[in-house]
């Protein structure tokens, strides 16, 4: 009787959140250890463990909050919260965790002639926790305090006929009265504004001045990073151009989307070109033993980082699209003294790949190692992302 309260209490949660799969599996589980507690605990034990139940109450949460801007906790749905389940390669088992990322940011823009010009500020911080510490991601919690100026030149129509834009004004009028964004009808003219507005490429380039605070997830290791960043990108909206056909690193996926369905034609796409970032960091370290014992003290020291970040459309499945999203984190300790290099603390190298459906399903891989690492380690993590905005 005692096992019945406890299933049909579990049950009218699970069925609140819309985790009827959860429920299922939990259901099989018990019915074929009937009279085993054995069974009946590994069945809570594969419901408490599943990222899908959690995301379910967090979606359920900020659904909760629209329609009232008042609200004081509103500044959750700038908040984005993944719930999935992390394993490395030393632990065989898995843990429960999320991944976090929040961003917060007040823009203004300016347009004069071919250039624009944006001047932004905000906050933001991410990272990845796993609720068994041994299963940490390598990737250190991230919290900024940014002010940003960037650049755009480009980018805009290519042809200054009067009847060019008085075709695309017809069209835009036209897409006005279509209910349906996706019917065929409407499809049709997005084509036809494709076909007419030819924009050229755009080059951005940013300068984004930061104070932030780096730690592990025990906040055992932080530190204080202030520095300055160059932003760098490229766009090549119409996929002929020139600098599309640079893009490498879209040639497989283009295939893949040929094949599948996604694109009629092999083609490759300008408008992933990847981003490139480059940063110089003043660190100041809090708490990190490991520095202490080796050098005898926690001074101050230059650190220079380069990323690059790359998101493409892989494939067509049915209804769904795959993304996949990559980056990779270069850093380098400049004039670092020959323990922090006999230690191999000096340089780190960090790349994380996920694929990504349109639906919130996703699948990830991280390699190498981060500040405040010691060794290289693999995490692959599992999970259902919400898009709550």
């Amino acid at each position: 009787m005692k096992k019945l309260c406890l299933f049909l209490v579990l049950s009218t949660i699970l069925t609140s959140v819309n985790a009827q799969t959860t429920l299922d599996d939990a259901s099989k589980i018990i019915k074929g250890n009937e009279g085993k507690d054995d069974g009946f605990k590994a069945a809570i034990s594969s419901v408490i463990k599943d990222p899908d139940l959690y995301n379910h109450i967090w979606k359920r949460l900020i659904d909760s909050l629209a329609g009232d801007k008042k609200k004081p906790w509103n500044f959750l749905r700038d908040l984005n919260i993944k719930f999935k389940t992390f394993q490395t390669e030393d632990h065989p088992s898995t843990s429960l965790g999320l991944s976090y990322d929040f961003n917060f940011d007040y823009a203004k823009y300016a347009e004069k002639g071919l250039r624009r010009s944006e001047v932004s500020f905000g906050l933001s911080a991410t990272g990845n926790v796993a609720f068994k510490k041994a299963l940490n991601p390598a990737d250190f919690l991230d919290s900024k305090l940014k002010f940003s100026y960037v650049l755009f030149f480009g980018g805009v129509s290519s042809k200054g006929n009067p009847e060019i834009f008085t075709e695309l004004n017809r069209i835009q009028a036209n897409l006005v009265k279509y209910n349906n964004p996706q019917s065929p009808e409407a499809l049709k003219e997005w084509e036809n504004f494709d076909k007419f507005l030819q924009l050229s490429d755009q080059y951005y380039i940013g300068f984004m001045p930061k104070a932030a605070l780096e730690s592990n997830q025990d906040f055992s290791k932080k530190q204080f990073a202030p520095g300055l960043s160059l932003d760098l990108g490229a766009k090549a909206w119409s996929n002929k151009s020139t600098l599309a056909w640079l893009n490498v690193f879209d040639y497989p996926f283009a295939l893949i989307r040929l094949i599948t369905g996604a694109d009629q034609t092999y083609t490759v796409y300008g408008a992933t070109l990847p981003t490139l970032q480059g940063t110089i960091d003043y660190v100041v370290p809090q708490d990190d033993a490991e520095r202490k014992n080796l050098l005898g003290n926690l001074d101050p020291f230059t650190r220079f980082k380069l990323e690059t970040s790359f998101r493409t459309l892989v494939a067509k499945v049915g209804k769904e699209k795959v993304f996949l999203n990559a980056n990779l984190r270069y850093y380098r300790e400049l004039g670092a003294p020959t323990e922090i290099k006999n230690a191999g603390l000096a340089s780190q190298t960090y790349f994380v790949g996920t694929l990504q459906s349109s639906s919130g399903l996703f699948v990830s891989y991280a390699k190498g190692k981060l500040p405040f690492d010691a060794k290289s380690d693999a995490i692959y993590s599992l999970g259902l992302n919400f898009k709550l905005n």
